[in-house]
């Protein structure tokens, strides 16, 4: 018989009131609002100890309770910590292992194996992501470690005020030296599937703005490494930017595919299989890396810089292409 393992979760302040179905359903969006109902009968989902009704309302840092058998997928664990004082930590996220808790994916995520790493150091206190990396996206992630420094880096990243660089391998040779896209970012109406985006016009329906600088760093037979800076920051906004111009990443089971493959690969996933399957895909994840970060110190306000070097993976990849048929 397998484990039964119990996740916790603190009401803020913010979430008073709020029943305990609403409050579930909506922060923890691996499980449908129908499964939270259900798992909440039966008494898997407890508050302060107690088995409750769905629509038992909250109160501010009343504990809610989940007991669950894991079964995630396997991810990459190899976290590196490269800066790390008293209110904030900086790490290297490997490629797949997941940012923080999402469908299949609840104790095998970067802050909770962080969280484990800095325990087994004697820390006590509590790690909270100021921002996020897809799955597949490896590199540079901060984490802060008391509230003000979490609201003092929080505030930098949403008003645009870090500095951000990634490498990221296009498929095909990129001819340009240096250019930008400048595009909105809005919903595919021509795909089936829901999440696929594409560059639209700036009045497009929900469209939001956005803006990519890139820069040829090394163009191989087929494939170019790139230098990619974003000014804005939509969710997979490079992937998009370079998919609209004929090169999306070189891994990348979205962008660049068809809709059939996408879904296949969704298959695979749902049925059972590794996250990291290559099927039509030339690698297991895609190649995109956070590589370097500046942001102001939350304490001193002094301008700090952080880089990343190149992952293993995107170093065998651009060996592999750099060698003749």
């Amino acid at each position: 018989m397998q484990d039964e393992t119990t996740l916790q979760s603190k009401v803020p302040p913010m979430q008073e009131g709020k029943s305990l179905l609403d409050y579930v359903s909506e922060r923890f969006r691996y499980q449908t609002r129908e499964v939270w109902e259900d798992l909440i009968l039966n008494g898997k989902v407890t508050l302060n100890g107690k088995s409750v009704a769905a629509n038992q309302p909250l109160k501010s840092k009343d504990i809610i309770a989940y007991t669950v058998v894991l079964n995630e997928p396997p991810v990459d664990r190899n976290i590196q910590i490269i800066h790390n004082e008293e209110s904030f930590l900086v790490a290297v996220k490997p490629g797949n292992l997941p940012s923080h808790a999402d469908g299949n994916f609840i104790k095998n995520t970067f802050i909770y194996i962080l969280g484990g790493l800095l325990k087994d150091q004697g820390f006590k206190g509590s790690l909270n992501l100021v921002h996020r990396l897809d799955r597949e996206t490896s590199g540079l992630m901060v984490v802060s470690k008391n509230k003000t420094a979490h609201q003092k880096l929080i505030q930098q990243f949403e008003n645009g005020l870090v500095e951000k660089a990634y490498l990221a391998i296009a498929r095909g040779v990129i001819s340009e030296d240096h250019f930008e896209i400048n595009g909105a970012i809005g919903r595919d109406t021509d795909s089936q599937v829901s999440v696929r985006q594409k560059v639209v016009a700036d009045d497009a329906p929900f469209a939001k703005k956005s803006s990519t600088r890139f820069e040829v760093v090394t163009r191989l037979p087929s494939s170019t490494l790139v230098r990619c800076l974003p000014k804005t920051g939509r969710t997979n906004q490079i992937r998009i930017h370079l998919a609209s111009i004929g090169h999306s990443l070189v891994g990348d089971k979205l962008y660049g595919r068809s809709d059939d493959e996408f879904l296949a690969f969704v298959h695979h996933v749902k049925s059972g299989g590794e996250a990291a399957w290559t099927g039509h895909i030339e690698t297991p994840r895609q190649m995109l890396h956070a590589s370097q970060l500046s942001f102001a110190h939350p304490e001193t306000g002094q301008k700090i810089t952080f880089t990343a070097e190149l992952p293993e993976d995107f170093k065998n990849y651009l060996e592999r292409d750099s060698k003749p048929l």
